[in-house]
This record gives structure tokens, sequence and C-alpha cells, in this order.
């Protein structure tokens, strides 16, 4: 299972996202976050769109990562369907630095809902022996 959608909360959406690494974890939370929004096997990737992120930790690597993928969303018109991470690196100013790919299509599909954003709340990364998961709220 690479990700689920738990119904504790009205006006945000809870979801876990699994991976055994961190660019896995980092791609199929993405999935789940835009899987709120629209059905993903109906989007036809024709676009690619690069995408960096940076935080303190690899936490907040996954939080900006995120937020920067709805911002790409809203500023580029792409329904982003697909993800690749290319690198994660901790650079010399102790700080991780991300860079990913998202690929995507600018022909609308249906619409379930729309993400606002992402919030701190509830928002967690854990590693448990060689599997990730994330927690994320989305706010709808």
């Amino acid at each position: 299972m690479e990700f689920e959608y738990l119904d504790e909360i009205t006006s945000d959406q809870l979801f876990r996202a699994y991976g055994s690494s961190l660019p896995e974890v980092f791609r199929t939370a993405a999935k789940a976050m835009f899987g709120v929004m629209y059905d993903l096997e109906e989007v036809k990737p024709d676009t690619e769109v690069q995408v960096k992120a940076q935080g303190v930790d690899e936490e907040h690597l996954l939080y900006d990562w995120l937020s920067n993928l709805l911002i790409e969303f809203e500023v580029e018109g792409v329904f982003f369907a697909d993800f690749a991470i290319t690198s994660i690196e901790e650079a010399s100013d102790e700080r991780f630095h991300l860079t990913g790919i998202a690929k995507g299509s600018r022909e609308m599909p249906e619409l379930r809902t729309h993400v606002k954003g992402v919030t701190l709340h509830r928002f967690s990364l854990e590693r448990v022996n060689n599997q990730y998961t994330a927690t994320v709220v989305v706010d709808i």
C-alpha cells in the first residue's frame, strides 16, 4: 500500500503515505495529496516541472516539497500525477535540499475538491526499521 486516507477530520483531509526510502515516501505523499483533488489515473502526463525544496530536517523538507508542489499546481496550472525525486542532500548550510520532477497535464480532470494548503497539524515523518511513514493533513 502506497498511501491511505483517514476520515478523522471534517474540514481537512488526513492521509498517511508509505515508502521504503525517503524518495519513495516523498513521491507517495505527493501522489496522495493530489489524489485528494482528482483521480490520478485520469491524468495523462505530457508536462514536467522541476520542483525544489529545502528544510532544516527531513520532516520540514517533506513539508516544503508538498507546499511547493501546490504552488506549482496553482501557478503553472498543471494537474500532477507522477513524481520523481532526483536528489536529496544535506548541504554545508546544515539544511536538506531536494530536487524533484512533477509530471502532469494542463488538461483538467474531474475535480473532487481543492487542497488549499499543507498544515503542520499532526504532520510527521517517521522511520521504523526500513519503512518510512508520513502523516499529513491538508486543508480543503
